[in-house]
């Protein structure tokens, strides 16, 4: 009690002061310019000056600045972020002496909250002995400091009587100084939140140390706020030690801490747990499977042509569907079962697997769930889905491997033509390496330098002459291995590398067009394959107008091939696109024509020049009588609408002939050549001109 340490008549601003002076430890304040208010007698010693030198004065007189600059850096800090700091520091004052501390410091508010000083309380921890501090103050400015810190301060006797509190603290236990000096802890909160301070104010006292840690304090609004607290021992003259401790208030760090935790493991659409979460808890079900030696299935659905309903409904009709087929699922499922939302499209199920043909039955279950029609801006819409299903112990031991073998099960189903259920095999699992094995160096191949461009001849049917190439993408994976246009193109696609590959492809055929004309081949005309995302980019336009410029390549000479149901996807949107390439004069050939789905109201709109004719036409011209009427009637339709025809694949002479009988335009094929490297092209062009001069010579011309 303040009684038993000074006589009844003390002030109490002078009790505070004695108090403050008592402490074992470096208290002190400075303001913004860092300029100090406030030294302790601890500070005072430390420095070997009087008050009236301190005062006012800044740390360069008192300590080599530049090799004590964590001080300076953690004043400013506090000043500028009006947040407390909890550090180790080190001082060395300017006879060489060095000290080390463990320091807490608090802004110092004015009445409109602004930050106008720090203050700063530091134990010497040079030998690491955590001793206790001594704060001092002389004059009536220190309660108004005290007050005005945003944090809680207090003193309390060995018994745990408060004998001091700053306004703060008064302000959460909403009482008055009189009402709290005095009490203890016991008089102003609920037993069990005062017998847990009371036991931390022991340990500080019995360990003569100090001790920081998360405290909880029931205000008297009765809600729970969380704290950091620090607690020091202070040792009274002629009275047991008692303590002083500083408290901030954390409540609101640690709710934000767990609202992006939830946020880390939850899906935000759909409440449900994410990938993250999904792995913990699968791998939580496996570790109980193990121990109980069962069995654990885990169910991949994917949401059929999901991208379709995005891009015709808009996101927030997609949206509104996965929310709802997560809500299906919920009310399918037991309500401990685990459910999640990996991402995209899926979703993942985890099941019990103690009878395969129950499980089946469970998974078409959940697939005829979601398959029931949705009602997408006011319309019904069918969904179906995809799924894949990977069992514990069978197929893997762990999560992380049972997660992808279920996807590649799923990823199986939507290639064999969707609205399917399929299990993983060792064979799948193989197919599933592999895929992940090149979508890992795919997606460095660009930066490695793997891709490289052939280049295929197309004949002119009238004088065998070469009117161009086509550039033809390869990927060198190894020195030892070529993989396919087939297997990566697509894979590709998949993964949006395609926008940035094809940008590469068409910059790399105009460089390419560059060197053959400044060899003095002339301009060499050459067609790139678009790809669907390519066609769909905001940046092809300026990308392709960009490449053609810089290189000088001129009208005509760079053709672009896109296929018919790529355009027929967003027709408006394709021809739009495809008028203002080739208003920049740019070639356009339809590839693989009809093998899809087109409309003849929109192939008359488009500003094509070329139609090129695909093989699956081509093979039996010679032979069917079908393909052969078939093709001709392309030509002819074609010719109709003034372009051009190409036809793909010619490998025998026989079809060549077939196809110029049917005055087929250009030819293509291994028939005249496979597709060449670039470096062999200068020398094939030469070949072909003194074949076709002899040719002429040959008839006299």
């Amino acid at each position: 009690m303040a009684s038993d340490l000074l006589p009844p008549d003390a002030p109490a601003d002078h009790l505070l002061a004695e108090l403050l002076d008592r402490i074992d430890g470096y208290l002190y304040i400075k303001d913004q310019g860092g300029r100090y208010l406030f030294a302790n007698a601890q500070v005072r010693a430390l420095y070997g000056a009087t008050p009236q030198q301190i005062v006012g004065a800044q740390d360069a007189q008192f300590m080599d600045t530049t090799r004590s600059a964590r001080v300076l850096m953690n004043d400013r800090a506090v000043l500028e972020q009006g947040a407390a700091i909890h550090d180790e520091e080190e001082l060395c004052l300017h006879n060489g002496v060095r000290r080390g501390f463990r320091t807490t410091k608090l802004p110092i508010l004015d009445a409109a909250g602004q930050v106008v000083a720090v203050c700063g309380l530091s134990t010497d921890i040079t030998q690491r002995n955590w001793a206790s501090g001594h704060l001092v103050e002389r004059n009536h400015l220190l309660g108004t400091v005290l007050s005005n810190i945003d944090a809680h301060i207090y003193v309390k006797d060995h018994r745990g009587n408060y004998l001091y509190a700053n306004e703060k603290t008064l302000l959460l236990y909403g009482r008055t100084a009189a009402e709290v000096i005095g009490r203890s802890d016991a008089d102003l909160l609920p037993a069990e939140v005062a017998q847990r301070l009371a036991a931390t104010d022991r340990e500080v006292i019995g360990a003569s140390a100090r001790h920081a840690g998360e405290e909880v304090v029931v205000g008297a609004d009765g809600k729970e706020r969380h704290y950091w607290s620090i607690k020091l021992p202070l040792e009274l003259p002629g009275q047991p030690t008692g303590i002083i401790g500083f408290s901030t208030e954390i409540t609101e760090l640690l709710r934000l801490r767990q609202t992006l935790e939830r946020q880390r493991i939850t899906d935000a659409l759909t409440g449900l747990p994410n990938r993250l979460q999904l792995e913990q808890e699968l791998a939580l079900e496996l570790r109980l499977a193990q121990r109980d030696g069962g069995s654990v299935a885990l169910v991949m659905l994917d949401i059929d042509q999901f991208k379709h309903i995005n891009t015709h409904f808009g996101q927030e009709a997609g949206d509104q569907l996965l929310r709802e087929a997560a809500q299906r699922l919920r009310q399918a499922l037991p309500a401990n079962c685990c459910l999640a939302r990996p991402g995209g499209d899926e979703f993942a199920v985890v099941l019990p697997c103690s009878d395969p043909a129950a499980l089946l039955r469970e998974v078409e279950r959940l697939r005829a769930v979601l398959a029931e029609p949705y009602l997408l801006l006011g319309k019904p819409w069918r969904a179906t889905a995809s799924a894949g299903l990977a069992t514990y112990p069978q197929d893997a031991d762990s999560a992380g491997p049972l997660l992808v073998h279920a996807e590649a099960a799923m990823y199986l189903a939507k290639e064999r033509g969707r609205d399917q259920l399929r299990r993983y095999s060792a064979d799948l699992g193989a197919a599933a390496s592999r895929r992940l094995a090149l979508e890992h160096d795919l997606r460095g191949a660009l930066a490695a330098g793997q891709f490289e461009l052939h280049y295929q001849p197309k004949i002119r049917s009238i004088d065998s002459a070469v009117a161009g190439f086509e550039a033809l993408l390869r990927w060198n994976r190894s020195a030892q291995e070529r993989v396919s246009p087939l297997e990566f193109i697509p894979l590709a696609e998949q993964m949006g590398l395609l926008v940035q590959i094809g940008q590469w492809v068409v910059e790399q055929a105009c460089t390419q067009m560059a060197q053959w004309r400044a060899q003095g081949l002339g301009g060499v005309p050459v067609a790139v394959n678009l790809s669907p995302s390519q066609l769909k980019s905001d940046s092809l336009l300026d990308s392709v107008c960009e490449s053609v410029e810089r290189h000088g390549i001129a009208a005509g000479e760079l053709e672009l091939e896109v296929t018919e149901s790529m355009m027929m996807d967003e027709p408006e949107q394709a021809i739009a696109i495809l008028r203002d390439l080739h208003a920049h004069g740019v070639q356009l050939s339809i590839d693989d024509f009809g093998t899809g789905y087109s409309s003849m109201a929109y192939l008359k709109r488009l500003p094509v020049d070329t139609l090129k004719l695909d093989r699956v036409f081509v093979n039996e011209i010679a032979t069917d009588v079908r393909d052969a009427d078939l093709c001709a009637g392309v030509i002819a339709l074609a010719h109709k609408l003034g372009l051009r025809v190409v036809a793909e694949g010619v490998e025998t002479e026989a079809q060549r002939q077939a196809l110029a009988a049917r005055d087929c335009d250009l030819f293509q094929g291994y028939l005249f050549s496979k597709p060449l490297p670039a470096a062999q092209v200068p020398a094939y062009l030469q070949t072909q001109a003194l074949q076709q001069a002899t040719a002429m010579q040959g008839h006299g011309i």
